[in-house]
């Protein structure tokens, strides 16, 4: 007897006529936004679909809803982080309402990335308002929630982002994470534009020992001879260290003086620097804003409020509590004690930033009309902060390294950081033809933190440098034809000679050495006949059809002697360095530039009792 045939069992009437193909992809996006899909998507063999009552879904809130669900009371208003996340979660709605985030494509990526960018928002909110005891705290448990939500709703996305792409045969790819503008901004607006020029510095210097300047200056005439002037000076370079580290330097100075018609000048200036030393051209740029940043804390003059926004976006205790973590992570990141770095990593361990002010003279003159000197001094004293100095003076305040500080219960500046440095150079150099030599002595010393208030020597430093100058202003201006004749006869006994020894060699086909000394022959008349050709030829063509006014560009051949003594480590340094230096210069009168990038050819240093070269 034949059991009765059981009646086939019915999907759920859902509306949507369901295939196997296509099931699967449809009940996942019918799901979306439910806490049950990521069940559904990793089981792999999943019970038989009972009819039942439908659960009501639980989607993300809308910006309406979340605007109630985060209201703080009356005339409560909504700091700029909690806007942002209103913004984001009406941009939502809208991909929501034609059901955008379930089709792959660039509106289903775009929802993804918000979903991300809502749950980083809602730390940045909870971050700053660590300890807050003001209403705003009504807001948590609605961000909580918002947050635990966007999280799910976003591992949903992804899940039916890949099955929707599998199903249509194309390439699995992870979602492209775009750069959150708001977090980028709210961990130090300053800081961030300076961090994104790091490529910039690093194609300045891109490999070790390598180095990089640029100075521009201004002199407008103050009275109708022309004797007096006043104007500006700004002077950036850097230096690639070991590995990736880079020391920089920024001088911004308001110069002013005399020209004793044109044999001498006579000049003083007064400004302001910025030294910074870094593991990465991107971590020197954030120690710059870092000692920006202290130099305003640290001010009597300044409010606290122009820091909270400068660093913080915005002015209230939010903006303290983000720009104090943001200062906090990079001690954390930078300020190192270099006895935990291995012989190679030096550099690295060295991190330091210095900011302060300068003032220098100088005076220039010729002699006998053969040689041009130059004398002078500059004088320049700051704050640096590093290791020693941040670590030590936040620990006698009851505070740690990499630890954001408290804002004060009175107003007034933060009490300092950094160790008041001195420096005093002075120097001579000369120039007679294509040589030139100069003496540098450096003393600097300190006035804060590690000799506990007492003036202290840290180093005197001696230098020597000759350099030898190639003419490349006329090989460029005046172009190659005075050097053509030369070059030409040169490169012509360079190919007789490889013909001469193609035909002596026991390897080459006997049948190919006539072939071979003809062609080499040939070629060699054809250069030795570049002597022939008018220099003018040669010569490059700028769009006024001359060179520019006071264009020249030598390269430079320098050798370099640095003996230095540092009292607080008591020991010798010495350094000898060869450099190879390009140069631009422009004198056009009342505007000067000068250009260099430099490649290190060599360099021998003793550092405490071991000879290294590299």
């Amino acid at each position: 007897m034949k059991s009765p045939a059981k009646a086939p069992q019915r999907a759920p009437q859902t509306g949507v006529a369901a295939t196997p193909e296509t099931g699967g992809l449809v009940d996942l996006q019918r799901l979306a936004g439910n806490r049950a899909v990521q069940a559904a998507i990793t089981t792999v063999n999943p019970p038989p679909v009972r009819p039942r009552q439908a659960t009501p879904v639980q989607r993300l809130w809308s910006r309406t809803e979340f605007k109630e669900k985060t209201n703080a009371g009356f005339l409560a208003g909504r700091g700029k982080t909690m806007k942002q996340i209103d913004a984001l979660l009406g941009e939502y709605d809208e991909i929501k309402s034609s059901g955008g985030q379930l089709t792959p494509g660039s509106k289903q990526d775009r929802a993804i990335n918000i979903l991300h960018e809502i749950v980083e928002d809602i730390d940045i909110w909870f971050s700053t308002h660590e300890g807050d005891k003001s209403r705003s705290t009504k807001r948590i448990p609605g961000l909580v929630k918002l947050q635990t939500d966007a999280r799910k709703e976003a591992a949903d996305l992804t899940a039916i982002r890949a099955k929707s792409r599998e199903f249509m045969g194309q390439k699995e790819e992870l979602v492209t994470r775009t750069e959150n503008q708001f977090k980028t901004q709210m961990e130090g607006n300053f800081s961030s534009i300076l961090t994104k020029l790091g490529p910039v510095f690093s194609a300045a210097a891109p490999a070790s020992g390598d180095t990089g300047e640029i100075e521009i200056a201004v002199k407008v005439p103050v009275d109708p001879s022309g004797t007096g002037y006043l104007g500006f000076r700004i002077k950036a370079s850097v230096e690639r260290l070991k590995k990736k580290a880079m020391k920089m330097r920024f001088e911004l100075a308001v110069v002013g003086g005399a020209k004793i018609g044109n044999v001498a000048e006579i000049g003083g200036e007064l400004g302001m620097y910025l030294e910074a030393q870094g593991g990465t051209p991107e971590q020197a740029l954030e120690l710059v804003s870092y000692g920006v940043y202290r130099r305003f804390r640290e001010s009597s003059v300044l409010p606290r409020e122009m820091a909270n926004f400068i660093w913080g976006g915005s002015g209230t205790a939010v903006g303290w509590n983000r720009s104090e973590k943001w200062a906090a992570k990079v001690e954390k990141e930078n300020f190192k004690d270099k006895a935990t770095f291995t012989p190679g990593d030096s550099d690295t361990a060295g991190a330091y930033v210095e900011t302060g002010g300068l003032a220098g003279v100088k005076a220039k003159g010729g002699i006998g009309g053969v040689v041009d000197a130059e004398g002078g001094g500059q004088f320049s004293t700051g704050q640096k902060y590093d290791y020693s100095s941040v670590k030590g003076l936040k620990s006698k305040h009851g505070e740690e390294l990499g630890k954001a500080m408290k804002a004060p219960a009175v107003r007034g500046a933060q009490h300092h950081l950094g160790e008041s440095m001195h420096h005093l150079e002075f120097g001579f150099s000369a120039t007679g033809g294509p040589f030139a030599g100069a003496l540098k002595v450096g003393i600097d010393w300190s006035t804060q933190m590690r000799n506990k208030g007492a003036a202290r020597l840290q180093a005197v430093k001696v230098g020597l440098e000759a350099s030898a100058s190639l003419p490349m202003e006329q090989l460029v201006a005046g172009g190659l034809g005075g050097y053509a004749t030369a070059i030409g006869a040169s490169v012509a006994r360079g190919i007789r000679a490889a013909a001469t020894g193609a035909s002596s060699d026991k390897n080459t086909a006997s049948q190919n050495v006539g072939e071979i000394v003809g062609g080499c022959e040939n070629g060699a008349t054809a250069i030795t006949q570049i002597a022939h050709v008018p220099k003018e030829a040669f010569v490059p063509k700028f769009e006024s059809g001359q060179p520019p006014p006071g264009f020249a560009a030598p390269v430079d051949l320098k050798l370099s002697v640095q003996g230095l003594y540092d009292f607080f480590e008591k020991k010798w340094v010495f350094e000898f360095k060869l450099e190879y230096i390009k140069n631009i210069n422009v004198n056009a009168g009342v505007f000067e530039m000068k250009v260099k990038q430099g490649q290190r050819l060599l360099r021998v240093t003793y550092d405490g009792g071991e000879w290294i070269v590299d």
